[in-house]
């Protein structure tokens, strides 16, 4: 069951599905279809295609960089894209599509992100003795052979960490290489800050200007991302049978607890409905929120769910410095 179903869910677990794998949108999308849509050509109709857009000149195709600090919904933003554009679909070794999506694990070296892809695109035999270039080579090689136009690279801060064994200036080449060959495909990078601050480490600044940035800022109080969020909130208590009380200001305060972090924000404000669902809680009371919340943050003594009216709460809270 997905978020755009009709029927209501009705069963617990249905209703656990249901919250699941429904989306958030905070107008960040819109954003990012924008910044996508400069990547590739378009039909006569002014639609974007999935054909990369090329220099005339130079061959070269052109990036984009995800920017946002841990926990602003950077992975989620950008699977929910791939599910949603008509024009971008994910590979599969057993599925046709154009677009790869690699997730770097956090120790990863640029060799191990060719290995990666080559495994992802079906490349079964790995030479753990094969050179990083050769690496490079073979995974560039592989994107034409398998009909990969576009490659995401989430997490994408780790190849680049300074340490024994690793060549972040030979990293950052290699993700100007996927743009520069014949098979050069769009390349979308996503990360924490210290991504752009690398990239830009380069002395000729020739990667970096390959990239447009696009920056993931947290939900700011009385902002349209902040009031999007709440609407979320409260039509998703409503589909899955919690009732709200609109005092009680419950979206507000779990933004306020998590900074206005998209995705942790998200995550707490779907525990807190989960909760009320498993225990057949038909309201949502700030006491049983506060419990959800101090599960994952014991240490604090009063929270942003702590009774009484959010604007008194909220003045509290800023007084003693809460969660600075």
């Amino acid at each position: 069951m997905n978020e755009t179903t009709s029927i209501r869910p009705f069963t617990i677990t249905e209703k656990l599905d249901w919250l699941e794998n429904r989306y958030w949108k905070f107008g960040q999308d819109d954003t990012l279809a924008d910044h996508l849509h400069d990547l590739y050509e378009v039909d006569d109709e002014g639609q974007m295609t999935a054909q990369p857009r090329r220099d005339p000149l130079t061959g070269e195709t052109k990036g984009l960089m995800v920017l946002g600090g841990s926990g602003n919904g950077k992975t989620a933003l950008l699977m929910r894209t791939l599910r949603a554009d008509p024009v971008l679909t994910e590979f599969k070794v057993d599925k046709p599509g154009n677009t790869l999506f690699i997730t770097v694990p956090p120790e990863a070296t640029i060799k191990k992100l060719a290995e990666i892809i080559l495994q992802q695109t079906g490349y079964a035999k790995v030479d753990t003795k094969l050179r990083a270039a050769d690496a490079w080579e073979i995974a560039r090689h592989r994107f034409g052979m398998v009909g990969i136009n576009t490659v995401v690279i989430d997490e994408c801060h780790h190849i680049l960490r300074s340490g024994p064994g690793r060549d972040v200036l030979a990293a950052i080449q290699s993700l100007k290489h996927i743009m520069q060959s014949e098979r050069g495909v769009a390349l979308v990078i996503a990360g924490v800050p210290s991504l752009r601050d690398a990239i830009l480490s380069e002395p000729s600044g020739e990667t970096y200007r390959r990239f447009r940035e696009f920056h993931l800022s947290r939900i700011s109080p009385g902002s349209t991302a902040a009031r999007r969020f709440g609407q979320n909130f409260l039509k998703s208590a409503e589909v899955l049978g919690v009732q709200v009380c609109e005092e009680d200001a419950v979206a507000e305060r779990i933004l306020f607890a998590e900074h206005g972090q998209v995705g942790r924000s998200v995550a707490l404000g779907k525990e807190i409905l989960r909760d009320a669902v498993t225990r057949k809680r038909e309201v949502l009371s700030l006491e049983f929120s506060e419990r959800v919340f101090q599960k994952s943050n014991p240490n604090f003594g009063m929270t942003p769910f702590h009774p009484g009216a959010w604007v008194a709460v909220k003045k509290e809270l800023e007084a003693i410095g809460w969660g600075a």
